[in-house]
């Protein structure tokens, strides 16, 4: 037997499996022979052919099953010593256990196979077959060494003489024997103590537990070493943490029982005091009668696993968040296209009126305060186009410096008195590319919120700096891409807030106010302006400590920003013919008014077939098409593409009150593509057809 090499036959209908079992033998085994079977037909072949000492057996399997393979390999008399272990998915199956043993099975091992186990089980089976290979071997030598002694006695005493030679050999060879198995188990120990999965043995006398061993690498995990474990015999219960020892007392009841119980996840709380996830997987073994000898646990450190797991909760809870935002978002889009239509003809009819009252004072008061209203209802719609991320925004470059110095008074009026504004502007300008308007509402949005949690007074500061975002910056994991960028901080002194409520801020209608003094929007409608400028938002506080949020903005191109000029006088128009198609009549009325009113020429029509027809017939007339991209019967952007065939020159400007979403199915929202977002201003919007003209 010393020089046998270990086989071990493999036998499963599954060649994954095989695979698997195959790299796992290596691992632990590297000298051993590994053979496969992928039926058990094949599998008795190999068996009768090779003697394996161990047999590895799936009882799932086409045409004959484990339970049959085992039954014909425990019935053929050079075959019922091997042992043979069960491998199956079968898991707690407590009737295949049953059967497993009637047939003949030495063990049983349950899939996903745990390595460590699969690797004991099978060095205790080698030892068996080799004790049965021995038994088997002593009885052929005894038996043909009685012979021999008998015929030797009868012939001569040399006989007896050489016999005697023959023993003192057979001595030599059994000590050879024993000194390889003290090799191979000191070798199983540093293969033990080197795991970072530790084991650990607890011996069973008449129902009670008298001794536990630990392996060395104990420590790895739990920070106590075996000794530590040895001297103190209740501390795998007090390392337990208290929410879990409950749990482990009741498991450990069932173990006592002789209950096979499965693998166990629970808290411990290492010697240094840091809480760690472990499994611990138990295998029992009983005496011949049924009793609890002893039982072997093997302890595994998962609590990366444990972590993983929670990111991936996060991760799905935020999936949900944004299914909720898109469905909001989805809901003030529908109603996005109507109430901004409306919106530029009250603006619009407002302005003409407004121009045409200039000795009439009070009225032109009244007229401005209703722009005012108008222009507020605007914003409404902007912002809650912002909290669902489907506003078109017009982007321009401005310093942030004067962006916080123009809303500055509005801010004092919004906070009160009691309240002090302070303001910390960097020294030299910090251009960047920004919607102005959505840029005040993300302001007045966070001061709203600083007063109500600022009720007896307090402080409120607003900053701005540049900061270079490299790997090395606290709040780097918010970006895509680093270097410079303009940070807008936002500071109170007020209540503060705990890690839960920080964690919900942004969700829509998520509010810790009472009914009817919050709708929840502020901070999700600050949230989706931010994204859609490209930046980032963070917010630390505390409870008692007040709240803080920075804003990360990109920086402008600076030639960009040094090129921005301040507003030129109303343009007037040249004469020119333009093509006006919209849908709605009272918008439609408003720009064929303005353009009348501004030197242009109009020529209406409500659809996107009517505009083609009417453009055929002013083909060399017409300068400029004015076109809403969502209209019955033709959208805008096909009747431009029909146009441009006819006329591949002809300059165009789009118009749509749609989400960005909706526009962006029709192919408008292209660098290349004029637009101009309803609510339309008519001053605006001639400044734009006069720099679609004269380009």
């Amino acid at each position: 037997m010393a020089n046998r090499k270990t086989k071990i036959l493999a036998i499963d209908d599954n060649q994954d499996n095989l695979i698997t079992l195959n790299a796992l033998i290596k691992e632990a085994f590297p000298e051993a022979v590994i053979l496969a079977a992928l039926n058990g037909k094949r599998g008795l072949e190999l068996a009768a052919s090779e003697d394996p000492d161990v047999i590895l057996l799936d009882i799932v399997m086409p045409d004959m099953d484990g339970f049959d393979v085992c039954k014909k390999l425990k019935a053929d008399p050079n075959l019922r010593d091997t042992p043979v272990v069960f491998v199956t998915a079968l898991k707690g199956d407590k009737q295949s256990r049953i059967l497993a043993l009637e047939v003949g099975a030495d063990a049983f091992l349950a899939k996903p196979i745990d390595e460590s186990e699969l690797t004991a089980q099978i060095r205790a089976m080698v030892k068996i077959k080799t004790a049965h290979i021995e038994r088997r071997d002593e009885k052929e030598r005894l038996a043909a060494l009685v012979e021999e002694k008998t015929s030797e006695l009868k012939r001569s005493y040399i006989a007896t003489i050489n016999l005697m030679e023959d023993l003192k050999r057979e001595n030599e060879a059994r000590q050879k024997s024993d000194e390889a198995l003290q090799a191979s188990e000191a070798r199983y120990r540093r293969i033990t103590e080197g795991l970072t999965d530790y084991q650990y043995t607890v011996r069973i006398e008449k129902g009670c537990a008298v001794e536990t061993k630990h392996s060395p690498a104990c420590v790895v995990i739990t920070g106590y070493t075996a000794e530590e474990f040895a001297a103190d015999a209740f501390l795998w219960l007090r390392m337990v943490a208290p929410e879990d020892r409950e749990l482990i007392i009741e498991r450990a009841r069932h173990i006592m029982e002789g209950e096979d119980i499965p693998p166990i996840e629970h808290r411990i709380i290492r010697k240094d005091g840091e809480l760690r996830w472990v499994t611990d997987n138990i295998i029992l073994y009983k005496s011949d009668s049924g009793d609890l000898m002893y039982y072997d646990g093997v302890v595994k450190d998962i609590t990366e696993r444990k972590k993983a797991e929670v990111e991936k909760h996060k991760l799905e809870e935020q999936l949900r968040q944004s299914h909720k935002m898109e469905a909001i978002g989805t809901l003030a889009g529908g109603v996005a296209h109507d109430f901004n239509n409306i919106l530029t003809a009250i603006i619009g009819f407002g302005t003409m009126a407004k121009r045409r009252l200039k000795g009439e004072e009070s009225i032109g008061e009244y007229i401005g305060e209703m722009l005012a209203a108008a222009n507020r209802a605007a914003e409404l719609t902007h912002a809650l186009l912002a909290f669902s991320r489907k506003q078109t925004i017009a982007l321009k470059p401005e310093n942030l410096n004067d962006i916080v110095y123009n809303v500055e008074k509005m801010l004092r009026r919004v906070i009160g008195e009691e309240i002090e504004f302070k303001t910390k502007l960097a020294h030299d300008d910090i251009p960047v590319m920004v919607d102005r308007g959505q840029i005040d509402q993300v302001l007045l949005n966070l001061a709203t919120n600083a007063r109500d949690a600022m009720p007896d007074g307090g402080v409120l500061s607003v900053e701005t700096d540049i900061v270079d975002i490299d790997g090395s910056y606290p709040e780097a994991h918010l970006f895509e891409n680093k270097g410079p960028h303009a940070v807008l901080t936002v500071s109170d002194t007020g209540y503060g807030m705990d890690q839960n409520t920080r964690g919900n801020i942004f969700e829509p209608f998520f509010t810790t106010k009472e009914v009817g003094k919050g709708t929840g929007l502020g901070l999700a409608v600050v949230y989706g302006i931010v994204k859609q400028h490209g930046g980032n938002i963070s917010v630390y506080s505390e409870p008692g400590k007040g709240t803080t949020f920075r804003i990360y903005l990109p920086l402008a191109n600076a030639s960009v920003y040094d090129s921005l000029r301040t507003a030129l006088p109303l343009p007037l128009g040249k004469g020119e013919t333009i093509l006006v198609a919209e849908d709605d009549n009272k918008v439609r009325k408003i720009i064929m008014m303005s353009l009348e009113g501004h030197g242009y020429k109009g020529i209406e029509s409500e659809d996107g077939d009517t505009a083609v027809k009417r453009f055929i017939e002013n083909n060399d007339s017409v300068s400029l098409l004015l076109l809403d991209v969502i209209m019955p019967s033709k959208n805008g952007r096909d009747a431009y593409e029909e146009i441009k065939r006819i006329r591949p020159d002809i300059k165009a400007i789009f118009m749509s009150g749609y989400t960005d979403d909706i526009i962006a199915k029709k192919g408008v929202l292209q660098d290349s593509v004029d637009f101009i977002a309803k609510p339309i201003d008519p001053d605006a919007l001639l400044r734009k057809i006069r720099t679609v003209l004269d380009r």
